[in-house]
């Protein structure tokens, strides 16, 4: 979905962005808001810039003018969702008490009870990141930082010695993070186990990778 860069902005011709002011900042977010909604209610592959320009009540030629290109507008509506995403892990991690109990904190997260709409959104947006190459980077990134984390975790949990780690953190790390995937894959194509089922699923490989034992949620 590639929309031309051209701009007409409000007594301007020109084709650059517009200045980094309070001002413009404040319409590029209400922007990303409106195309978080529209994203949301129907899927990265119903968005458009004229459903965006609706939601926002603005013209298409202003929407394009405080972005480079629709492409755009949707990574940064998208990078938000990421980064709301990943900070939330982020806390479990700073969180005070044992790498046990914040690993168990972390699987209940990444496998919900219910599939959230911006948890949705993500999964949804990848078939539309295989025709958008730009979203690529976007999702390896937020995969890598969440290996990250709980790699992290892990060598703490080793170190402290709550975790008997029986292959390398790394390996652990992202085998976690493709069982949230998959289980969470398992909610939105209807299999029927429900959260704690699925939470349960990875939390033995955990205990058993770990060789620990982890607290009840």
């Amino acid at each position: 979905m590639t929309v031309s860069s051209g701009k007409s902005g409000p007594g301007s011709s020109s084709t650059k962005s517009p200045p980094r002011t309070s001002k413009a900042d404040a319409r590029r977010r209400e922007l990303i808001a409106a195309a978080s909604r529209v994203l949301l209610r129907g899927g990265a592959g119903t968005a458009s810039v004229r459903a965006v320009a609706d939601e926002a009540q603005v013209s298409v030629g202003s929407v394009l003018y405080y972005f480079d290109s629709f492409d755009e507008l949707l990574r940064q509506t998208m990078e938000n969702v990421l980064e709301e995403f990943y900070g939330r892990r982020l806390k479990v991690i700073a969180a005070p008490g044992s790498p046990a109990h914040r690993l168990a904190r972390m699987i209940e997260l990444g496998v919900p009870d219910e599939i959230s709409e911006d948890l949705g959104l993500l999964y949804g947006s990848l078939s539309f990141a295989r025709t958008n190459p730009q979203l690529q980077p976007m999702h390896r990134s937020i995969v890598e930082r969440q290996v990250d984390l709980y790699r992290t975790l892990i060598e703490v949990g080793a170190e402290s010695g709550d975790f008997d780690p029986q292959s390398p953190a790394e390996a652990i790390a992202r085998n976690l993070v493709a069982l949230e995937d998959a289980y969470d894959l398992y909610a939105l194509v209807g299999i029927a186990l429900d959260g704690e089922q699925r939470r349960a699923q990875v939390r033995s490989y955990a205990e058993l990778a770990l060789g620990c034992r982890l607290p009840a949620n």
